[in-house]
């Protein structure tokens, strides 16, 4: 596998104006790639590092977890008003479980605006139970309200504003390609509903298209191998209607995954990878346009590949 990362890496671009440019992670490094001239650079280094904190979109709310008085309770600080909300109290976790608390709160962050917080409570403080999915939550911080979305896996991309409505990627089971529902939730009841009917498709990575009423979605017939490269992703356009069109249909042993569009809106890209080697790939009137890059290696989890790159003009 390591040898194909390598050789992968050698790739030729064939160069595409008015593609712009993209903005990737190979490795641990940061590199920026020209499609015009196919020209790249490497910028820096990566670090992982850990939030403490989640961070409004629009900078005006944080949100953080303390301990307290036997109480775990989610703090929501406001600026500009100087206020100090205490948005949800649980009893404290700690791993012998007799105080009652099911496990610590997880914080998802602030999807979309600042009104609405996003949580999960990390079943008994396990990461093997996590990656079975959490039971999402969220708090309206404006009504003072708390709603149950149910079970999914927590990913990042698994989840997309549309317009108004937020569709998921939905359904325990860390098997990515297992029991994975497309739904979509509107504010501010948060019931939640079946986008399609597909008992026989799983449904996973999505951006939501620039007309807003509709989503692009990795799909692949429903299978509960846990095999890490064993996934045949296409990728399917779904509008907020239900209807259904099928967009790529990648060569036998490949899959397409993680869904950009560009800043115009006229060009989807997405990474076809195989056996966990990913290449940079747009479509664009139809036609498949690529490979602009290789993003390397990944392992992934169980089917699930966050390919780490975005797209500016």
């Amino acid at each position: 596998m390591v040898a194909a990362a390598v050789a992968a890496a050698a790739l030729a671009c064939t160069p595409q104006p008015g593609l712009g440019s993209v903005t990737y992670i190979r490795g641990a490094q940061l590199h920026v790639l020209d499609i015009a001239t196919c020209h790249e650079r490497v910028l820096r280094s990566q670090q992982a590092g850990r939030v403490s904190i989640v961070v409004s979109r629009d900078g005006t709310r944080r949100a953080t977890v303390g301990v307290s008085k036997g109480k775990q309770t989610i703090w929501v600080t406001t600026r500009g008003k100087g206020i100090h909300m205490a948005a949800l109290r649980l009893p404290a976790w700690t791993p012998n479980g007799k105080n009652g608390s099911p496990g610590p709160i997880m914080l998802l962050g602030f999807w979309g605006d600042s009104r609405w917080l996003f949580y999960a409570i990390d079943p008994m403080g396990s990461a093997s139970l996590v990656a079975d999915g959490v039971d999402v939550r969220v708090i309206a911080l404006e009504q003072d309200g708390l709603r149950r979305l149910g079970p999914m896996l927590a990913y990042a991309d698994y989840r997309t504003w549309c317009g108004r409505r937020l569709v998921l990627t939905t359904g325990g089971d860390r098997i990515a390609t297992h029991n994975k529902q497309l739904s979509v939730t509107a504010p501010p009841q948060w019931r939640l509903q079946r986008l399609v009917t597909a008992p026989h498709r799983a449904w996973g990575s999505l951006a939501c298209a620039p007309d807003r009423r509709s989503v692009v979605v990795q799909s692949q017939p429903d299978n509960g191998s846990g095999y890490f490269f064993g996934t045949r992703w296409q990728l399917w356009r779904v509008g907020l209607d239900g209807s259904q069109r099928r967009l790529t249909s990648p060569p036998p042993g490949y899959a397409d995954e993680s869904p950009r569009f560009s800043p115009d809106g006229r060009t989807l890209f997405f990474v076809r990878s195989r056996k966990g080697v990913g290449m940079l790939y747009a479509l664009r009137g139809g036609r498949v346009l690529g490979p602009f890059a290789s993003l390397g290696f990944q392992l992934g989890y169980y089917g699930h590949h966050a390919w780490p790159y975005s797209v500016r003009r």
